[in-house]
């Protein structure tokens, strides 16, 4: 039986998709793409030197927000209810960390691979997740938190 709040909604977000489904076929379109059409955008020095540092900011950022929810007993698929709202660690500066980093990291192999599809893809993704996802967690926490979630909306910006 599914667990019901009090508002009578299922108590998850209902996204329109996992976020981790997105950054699989993200990564793997991008892939692709470069292969069957190479578009470079950058200078080859300017990617070998900026591209890895993206990458390991991107997984660092991840890192840190998954350790803050677990440090604070919250939970991360987006198919299980949650329990609190986590304002430490990176939630002080985005409401969404973890969707950032994922972001950051398709954007950084862009540039790491030198390869305009990982951009455009990039660009794409956050449309998708603040439509798919985002918006929809929002809407959860808000019914389920009220003002305590509001709050938190007003005083931290949704991506940095």
């Amino acid at each position: 039986m599914t667990e019901i709040d009090n508002a009578g909604a299922e108590d998850h977000a209902g996204v329109a998709f996992h976020p981790p489904i997105l950054l699989a076929a993200s990564l793997a379109t991008g892939f692709l793409s470069r292969w069957i059409a190479p578009l470079s955008f950058l200078p080859e020095r300017v990617s070998s030197m900026f591209g890895p540092v993206v990458v390991v900011s991107s997984f660092g950022i991840f890192l840190w927000a998954v350790l803050t929810m677990f440090r604070g007993k919250a939970s991360i698929p987006t198919h299980k209810p949650t329990d609190t709202i986590v304002v430490r660690g990176p939630f002080r500066f985005s409401r969404n960390p973890i969707y950032l980093s994922m972001v950051l990291l398709i954007l950084g192999l862009g540039i790491w691979t030198n390869s305009l599809w990982f951009l455009i893809l990039a660009i794409v993704s956050v449309p998708l997740l603040t439509w798919g996802v985002i918006s929809r967690e929002e809407c959860y926490l808000e019914r389920k938190f009220g003002e305590r979630y509001a709050s938190y909306k007003s005083r931290v910006r949704r991506w940095i």
